[in-house]
């Protein structure tokens, strides 16, 4: 028998790669969020580890763990020293390939802090940049030990996973990274970072109050430095002016009585300008299609569209009065301007905004139209 042509086969076997370096899931831990903070000088720097064991378990059809979850805070002159001190004390090997999403706090909301962070982020190929972002005035440790409901792995929380709360509840846009920063450097635009809280109250589990992350508002930021934080209930106005709103509600009220309840599907918007002597004046228009889904008052299809027309014409106009106070552009008028002639955006910004007063914004024109009203018809 000749073996000689078998020879070269059996060699090239010991000469493949393998996955001689791989390790099992449960040798490695896993970062899911990072935290940044800032004070005297020294960036505070926090990681929220997970366990994905109990993830795989589920999906496979087994029964589901207890949520763990573990949290590290690390200090340096810089972001880069504060995270490789994690290294001294966490004992196993780390992979920052699954982080989902980083939180600042609002004191480290500024240039220095976040051309820092960013830097080494766009360094470091493991990360993604397209990490949710948020930011907070809570302590992060609270933030990161706030996990999900009934023992959910936090991999499906708001902090991970906000993209189908969005849509089934649209009001507050998440952010990726990406789009946080690109947003920062346009010259035109205000940031805008979703604002979390810890809701101590609304829940409990087990007879235990549960503490659960919440959307609390919106902070803007316009490059790279904090404006202001506002609370959701004075930003009414700007789910009308956000892109991929899928479904929000409207509460139409009569003088100060809620009489009716509409959710208003995909509405659109769209800034228009004029130039009126030597000022720029903005118009807007925004449509929306809706069903009704409470009715406490017997209204007509017409009396019940007036209201609730009127009722997104406020909540623009109180929302550009805001933005006036805090001497913002809430609006993003300013982006209008640029995106559509931008000699005209040159002529009238000043830092790359443009002055607004009560007179820059003219009509705010809104149609809404009523798909369906249920079972219950009109009164004709």
């Amino acid at each position: 028998m000749n073996f000689k042509p078998a020879f070269p086969f059996v060699i090239s076997i010991f000469l493949l790669t393998g996955c001689w370096g791989a390790r099992n899931i449960d040798q490695l831990v896993y970062i899911d969020a990072i935290g940044v903070d800032y004070k005297d000088h020294h960036f505070i720097v926090y990681v929220q580890l997970i366990s994905f064991t109990g993830l795989a378990k589920v999906e496979t059809g087994g029964a589901q763990e207890k949520t763990s979850v573990a949290v590290g805070r690390f200090t340096g002159e810089t972001f880069n020293i504060a995270t490789d001190k994690l290294y001294t004390s966490i004992q196993r090997m780390v992979s920052w390939g699954h982080v989902k999403s980083i939180v600042f706090t609002k004191r480290a909301l500024k240039k220095v802090v976040l051309e820092d962070v960013l830097d080494i982020l766009d360094r470091y190929n493991e990360i993604r940049p397209t990490l949710w972002v948020y930011a907070t005035d809570e302590p992060l440790k609270k933030i990161f030990e706030a996990t999900p409901l009934l023992h959910t792995t936090p991999f499906y929380s708001l902090l991970s996973n906000p993209e189908e709360l969005f849509q089934q509840s649209s009001f507050i846009r998440p952010i990726r990274l990406n789009r946080f920063v690109a947003d920062m450097d346009e010259d035109s635009k205000t940031a805008r970072l979703p604002y979390l809280n810890i809701a101590s109250r609304s829940w409990s589990e087990n007879e235990k109050e549960k503490p659960m992350l919440n959307v609390k508002g919106i902070c803007f930021v316009d490059h790279y430095e904090l404006q202001q934080c506002i609370d959701r209930s004075k930003l009414l106005g700007i789910r009308w002016m956000e892109k991929d709103i899928s479904r929000t509600p409207i509460y139409v009220k009569k003088g100060n009585k809620v009489v009716a309840s509409i959710v208003i599907l995909k509405p659109k918007s769209k800034i228009s300008y004029q130039i009126k002597g030597n000022t720029p004046v903005f118009n807007i228009k925004v449509s929306g299609k809706g069903s009704v889904v409470e009715l406490r008052e017997k209204l007509t299809e017409k009396q019940l569209i007036r209201l609730a027309q009127k009722t997104v014409e406020e909540e623009i106009r109180s929302l550009y009065k805001l933005g006036l106070k805090y001497d913002m552009d809430i609006l993003n008028l300013s982006e209008a301007m640029y995106r559509k002639k931008p000699e005209d955006w040159k002529k009238f910004s000043e830092n790359g905004k443009i002055p607004l007063t009560d007179e820059n914004l003219k009509k705010i024109k809104v149609k809404i139209s009523i798909d369906t009203s249920g079972k219950e018809k009109f009164r004709q």
